[in-house]
């Protein structure tokens, strides 16, 4: 029986999808750390038991990792790009090390009527794009699609700031974050995403015969709290972040209007970083 064709290239590419992911996957041997801190009880029976089998098992699998590493460096090549340009890389110990704040990320849109431009008047709304869900349990079907948006942005805003600190010496002031250069680095990763939420915003939320003059991304960050933590008075995280899943948030434009890159505001215990700006 003869395989069409297009079968075989859809069965091709799958293959080559798949181990790229593996290859991808297989982590840098200097990324290995043993493990520090109290190894084992001096009162414990069953740690000390189980700590000797454990780490020679650790040994073993670090030896194997490492000739993992080794055989995989020529395909690694060609599949290093194709993993990053999809947005799947993936740190192999991501459940080892949990975040430690809450992280959120914001659009800020600037319209004006007419010929208007970002000096004239304004309309401003501000949307809360990350995460997409406040941590309800929506229906199955929207929930995988959540899931999914969430990691592409998570992935881009981490691209971001890698490229941010790959393009920009430690020499140079903030402001050099706006430089031409650096702008088009980022648009590999990060203005897709802006661009996805902006479109979004003129479909469904700009105000009829407005066009979009700026386009803003604040990067949140808010420490984690221990359980039991009191919320922050008069306004807790909670209570500013729930205004934002209400809807899209209009409000009168701050002056200046137009401000640089690296511009911080405070909400509550959440710190916003202006990350990227966009005039259509």
């Amino acid at each position: 029986m003869k395989i069409p064709p297009r079968r075989s290239l859809i069965s091709l590419f799958l293959v080559w999808h798949l181990a790229s992911l593996a290859v991808a996957a297989v982590p840098d041997p200097s990324e290995l750390r043993v493990a520090g801190g109290t190894r084992q009880s001096p009162d414990d029976a069953l740690s000390a038991r189980l700590t000797p089998v454990l780490d020679q098992s650790a040994a073993f699998l670090q030896s194997a990792e490492t000739w993992a590493w080794r055989l995989t460096l020529l395909p690694r090549r060609f599949t290093s790009r194709y993993v990053e340009r999809l947005g799947l890389v993936q740190n192999w110990n991501m459940f080892a090390s949990p975040p430690l704040a809450a992280e959120y990320l914001r659009m800020r849109y600037y319209s004006a009527g007419g010929a208007g431009t970002a000096e004239g008047p304004l309309t401003v709304a501000t949307e809360l794009v990350f995460p997409v869900d406040p941590g309800g349990q929506p229906p199955i079907v929207r929930a995988f699609w959540e899931a999914y948006r969430d990691k592409a942005v998570s992935n881009a805003v981490k691209a971001y700031f890698v490229e941010r600190m790959r393009q920009t010496p430690t020499t140079l002031s903030p402001a050099y974050v706006s430089a031409a250069a650096v702008d088009t680095a980022l648009a590999r990763s990060f203005v897709p995403v802006v661009q996805f939420f902006s479109d979004r915003y003129v479909q469904k939320g700009l105000p009829s015969g407005e066009h979009l003059v700026r386009i803003e991304a604040w990067y949140g960050w808010a420490p984690s709290r221990l359980r039991g933590d009191p919320p922050l008075s008069p306004r807790s995280r909670e209570a500013a972040i729930a205004r934002y899943y209400k809807g899209v948030v209009e409000h009168l434009p701050t002056r200046p209007a137009v401000r640089p890159v690296d511009t911080i505001e405070r909400e509550a215990d959440i710190q916003w970083l202006l990350l990227f700006v966009q005039t259509p």
